[in-house]
C-alpha cells in the first residue's frame, strides 16, 4: 500500500502558489506519516512546485517524488484535477490518494481492508449536471445514463489497482472529450471525476464504505443521513479535517475564520521538522 499526494501548478507560475495551501499540503503529509509511519508516502508535482517544496526544504517529507507529465489534451484551467486521474492511472496494487487540503488526526488503517473506502458521498439531486446537459448527452459513449451521485475524492482508498486504472483512464477520456467541447466550468470535473467514480462502483456492484455515515448535499450546503459509513461529521472532527469551502473563507478572514490563526495551527503541526517555515510564511 502506498499513500499519494498530487500538486500541479495549473497556472505555470508563482502566482499559484499562497502560504496556506502549501502548509496545508506539507502538513497533510506530515500528520500522515506520525499516524502510519509503515505506509510509504508519494508526492507527484510539476518542476515549479518541486522547485518551490525543495527550497522549502520539505521533499524529504516524502519516501519518493516524481515529475507530473504535461497533458496538452485536457483544459487544466476546467479540469484543474486532472493530475491526479493521470497518477491513479498508472498505480500497482493497494493505494490510497488524498487531496492536498485533507489532514489526518489518528490512524485509520483499521478500515483501509478488501474494499474501496472513502471520506463521504455526495447527493446531487436537483444540482450536479447528468444526461439532460448537452455536453454530458454527447459523453453516453463514455458513460450511460448517470444518476446525480457522487464520491467526494478528498480520500479514496483502492485495494484493486485495476478498478483504479480502469477508472482514472475513463475519467481523463471524459476531460479530453469535454475539452474538444470547450464546456464552460468545473461543474465538469465534478462530473469527470467524483460522479464517474459512484457510477462505475454502482455499475460494476462494487462493495465500498466511507467514513462518515452521512452524505453531503450538494444543492442544500449540509450533510444528510446515509446507509453507510461509521460516524457523523461532528464525530469526524477529531479524525480528519478537510479544508474545502472552508479555504476561501480563511483566506479573506470571513465568517469566523482567521488565515493568521489557521497558519499558526499548521505551522505548530510542522514543528520539529526540517522544513524551512519562514521561508513559506514570509516568502509566499
Amino acid at each position: 500500500m502506498k499513500a499519494y499526494w498530487v500538486l500541479e501548478n495549473i497556472k505555470g507560475h508563482s502566482s499559484f502558489y499562497n502560504k496556506l495551501d502549501i502548509l496545508l499540503l506539507i502538513s497533510s503529509v506530515r500528520l500522515w506519516k506520525k499516524h502510519h509511519p509503515n505506509i510509504p508516502t508519494s508526492l507527484s508535482v510539476d518542476k515549479l512546485t518541486y522547485e518551490l517544496l525543495h527550497t522549502a526544504n520539505s521533499i524529504y517529507l516524502w519516501d519518493e517524488i516524481d515529475i507530473l507529465p504535461k497533458n496538452n489534451f485536457i483544459d487544466k484551467a476546467v479540469f484543474w484535477a486532472s493530475a491526479k486521474l493521470e497518477k491513479l492511472r498508472y498505480v500497482k496494487g493497494p493505494s490510497i490518494i488524498m487531496d492536498h487540503d485533507f489532514l489526518v488526526y489518528q490512524n485509520i488503517s483499521k478500515y483501509l481492508k478488501d474494499k474501496p473506502f472513502f471520506a463521504y458521498e455526495e447527493n446531487g439531486e436537483n444540482y450536479y449536471d447528468t444526461s439532460w446537459n448537452k455536453y454530458i448527452n454527447n459523453a453516453k459513449h463514455i458513460i450511460n445514463r448517470p444518476k446525480p451521485y457522487a464520491i467526494n475524492c478528498c480520500f479514496s482508498y483502492y485495494p484493486d489497482s485495476s478498478f483504479v486504472n480502469h477508472y482514472a483512464n475513463l475519467s481523463l477520456e471524459l476531460m479530453e472529450f469535454f475539452t474538444k467541447e470547450k464546456v464552460p466550468n468545473s461543474r465538469f470535473l465534478i462530473f469527470a471525476e467524483q460522479l464517474l467514480l459512484k457510477h462505475l462502483l454502482d455499475k460494476n456492484n462494487i462493495k465500498y464504505d466511507t467514513l462518515l455515515n452521512q452524505r453531503w448535499n450538494a444543492r442544500g450546503k449540509f450533510y444528510e443521513s446515509n446507509d453507510k459509513g461509521h460516524i457523523s461529521f461532528e464525530e469526524s472532527n477529531l479524525i480528519y479535517r478537510h479544508y474545502w469551502m472552508d479555504k476561501p473563507l480563511i483566506k479573506k478572514n470571513e465568517k469566523g475564520f482567521s488565515i493568521q490563526g489557521e497558519v499558526t495551527i499548521l505551522n505548530n503541526i510542522l514543528k520539529g521538522t526540517e522544513v524551512n517555515l519562514d521561508y513559506i510564511n514570509n516568502a509566499l
